[in-house]
């Protein structure tokens, strides 16, 4: 059977090619890697097909075909086809891929455009789903069309928590399926020696690394304000230096401010440490095979597990409570990765007042029954064939860990159920909260204001 793979990042096409070389698709005939690129305007960035290295990849597939072409002017996020226009675009990207016959479908985020689009377009064909790193480990976060689900054959995943097994789409019976790390960290070391075949390792820090610091940037995601953030990145830095790194980069998320970067190497002056900035639009896994860093710091990116789990580094959490405190919901999705990066890596808090860091090891802890249950509370309709939970078994065994299963609203009268209090949200951000449910409020139920907003939010120039 040929086999199709939809690739949106540079991390599923790497997986999907590590799931290959490992003979996870020994069985299949044609194998065609559709690529896409979701970002809000694909004409300015580039693709996957356009990064150097990439032909290391694609050697993997009889054929590459992009996506975004194929469907232009839509957009992936937005493209939807009426029903009386499906059998036309099927028609199209068969044509494109080259299938006759049936061929199976390898994707990512299935709950979402434009997986959702092409499920439809395919019905009935078999379905594998790579992860989507460690929200994989969490619950489904919206219903799968029963003619979808009935198709649903492997989760393909990194072990990214120490054999873990993924909650992800198991309320439909999936088989899970780890992609063993050797394969993974040899597809990005290919990646990298094609990528880089004319740059001196040393070259890409200036000089080795020791520590490498990872940005989020989880201002965009409304999870902290920039100037949080930008304090977060100095807690990092701190902590590394704290821990006795003196050679330590930092990674900036590529949509972050450049003042936050701007305002840590000053920060690394003054504590006596040149800090190298990787400013450089690279995967991080190329970085880990290329400069051999011994040591990731950051809050709850991927990366950071990644770092730990596929590189054998040492890895170590920075302000998880306080982000966990600002989730919006309780079905949030980032709510399981950052419990599990709470739990499975070193924890560096800091002292401002002390100008100290204490080091907290990872803790004793059922961690396989923390992510079942507050995935149960999560998404409670996909248990129900499991109505019994067993938080209160969790709860004895570890009552600190109470703190991730209270409601954002609740915080206030949660405080008595929680070991270690959580640090308070400031009085300013819970009214800026409160002033933006509000707004959300109005827009929802005043169609000229809706409107408005959709046309401000639109235009992206500002005139002088």
């Amino acid at each position: 059977m040929d086999q199709l793979f939809i690739a949106p990042t540079f991390m599923a096409a790497a997986t999907m090619a590590a799931a290959i070389d490992s003979g996870l698709y020994r069985d299949t005939e044609q194998r065609v890697l559709l690529v896409i690129n979701n970002a809000k305007i694909p004409e300015i960035g580039r693709s996957l097909t356009e990064q150097q290295g990439f032909e290391s990849l694609a050697s993997r597939f009889d054929r590459v075909v992009y996506l975004n072409e194929l469907i232009f002017p839509y957009h992936p996020r937005v493209w939807n086809p009426p029903t009386n226009k499906i059998a036309t675009w099927r028609d199209t990207i068969l044509e494109a891929v080259g299938f006759e016959g049936e061929f199976g479908i390898t994707l990512q985020s299935l709950p979402v455009r434009p997986s959702t689009t092409l499920t439809r377009l395919f019905r009935g064909a078999p379905i594998d789903v790579v992860s989507d790193g460690l929200m994989s480990y969490g619950p489904t976060r919206k219903a799968i069309r029963p003619s979808v689900a009935e198709n649903l054959r492997r989760l393909l995943y990194l072990d990214l928590a120490g054999g873990l097994r993924p909650v992800l789409l198991s309320e439909h019976g999936i088989e899970n399926v780890v992609v063993p790390a050797e394969s993974f960290r040899a597809v990005v070391q290919e990646y990298g020696k094609v990528a880089f075949e004319n740059v001196d390792v040393g070259a890409m820090a200036g000089q080795p690394v020791e520590a490498i610091m990872l940005g989020q940037y989880l201002a965009a995601l409304g999870l902290l304000t920039e100037d949080e953030e930008e304090e977060l990145h100095h807690e990092f830095l701190r902590a590394a230096v704290a821990l006795g790194y003196s050679s330590i980069a930092f990674k900036p998320h590529p949509s972050a401010p450049p003042a936050f970067t701007h305002s840590l190497v000053d920060l690394g002056k003054s504590l006596g440490v040149d800090l190298i900035v990787l400013d450089e639009p690279v995967p991080v896994e190329i970085l880990y095979d290329r400069l051999h860093p011994v040591a990731a710091i950051g809050c709850f990116s991927t990366g950071l597990s990644t770092a730990v789990e596929t590189y054998g580094m040492t890895g170590y959490t920075v302000g998880v409570d306080k982000v966990l405190e600002r989730l919006p919901r309780f079905k949030d999705s980032n709510r399981i990765p950052l419990a599990i990066t709470d739990v499975r890596l070193h924890r560096v808090d800091w002292d401002e007042e002390a100008g100290t860091i204490s080091v907290r090891q990872p803790p004793e802890i059922d961690v396989q029954l923390l992510v079942e249950e507050v995935a149960r509370a999560m998404q409670p309709a996909h248990f129900e064939e499991q109505p019994v939970g067993r938080r209160e078994e969790l709860l004895a065994q570890a009552p600190w860990a109470a703190k991730y299963f209270v409601e954002p609203e609740e915080e206030a009268e949660a405080t008595t159920t929680v070991v270690a209090e959580p640090v308070a949200v400031p009085y300013r951000a819970r009214v800026e909260r409160r002033a933006r449910r509000l707004a959300a409020r109005v827009l929802r139920r005043n169609r000229r204001l809706r409107k408005i907003a959709a046309i401000g939010k639109a235009i992206r120039f500002h005139p002088h």
